[in-house]
């Protein structure tokens, strides 16, 4: 399909991927919304397979519960901060962001919500933390290298195409209306 980057895909393509997990729909089990479902039918053996949240691989039961990144890569996202032009106290949300980030704190974070640390330097502040960091790949160019950040689907094709016209955000929306049928 000539696929270089999962959320720049034109009609074809789109229409190539609604056509697979079309017919993965007889193996599939459900399509989770709800993590503490997903937990459970892990933990019951239910599931064997599936995307998730790695926060669920920390909170599972199963320690034989792992992730693994294929070698076509995944997707993957990143959170941010984000303060309003029009913020009455915009000294003080800055002063939250810096506190946020420092490597105590955004580590901290980072092992309650079960997630990679964007402030790297967590990783060398203890034992824990170092083995939270190995868990969750926080230092590991190479396999971030191979994980493609959530973006909007728009019309402009990111990923260089100039000869079509991609598919945007209500497209995948109608699209995944029609897989879950």
């Amino acid at each position: 399909l000539g696929i270089t980057n999962p959320y720049a895909l034109d009609e074809d393509q789109l229409a190539a991927a609604v056509d697979l997990l079309k017919q993965q729909n007889a193996i599939i089990g459900d399509y989770w919304a709800d993590p503490v479902k997903q937990i459970t039918a892990f933990n019951g053996g239910d599931v064997v397979v599936g995307t998730s949240w790695e926060v669920l691989r920390k909170l599972s039961e199963n320690p034989a519960l792992q992730g693994t990144l294929p070698v076509e890569g995944s997707t993957g996202w990143s959170d941010a901060w984000m303060l309003s032009s029009k913020s009455a106290h915009p000294n003080c949300a800055y002063a939250w962001m810096d506190y946020t980030s420092t490597p105590e704190v955004n580590g901290a974070i980072a092992m309650n919500f079960g997630m990679a640390p964007a402030n790297a330097a967590f990783c060398e502040t203890g034992d824990e933390a170092a083995a939270h960091c190995e868990l969750f790949n926080a230092t590991d160019e190479e396999y971030f290298s191979n994980v493609w950040f959530w973006t909007t689907p728009i019309e402009q094709c990111i990923d260089g195409r100039t000869d079509v016209t991609c598919t945007n955000f209500q497209q995948w929306t109608d699209a995944w209306l029609t897989v879950k049928g």
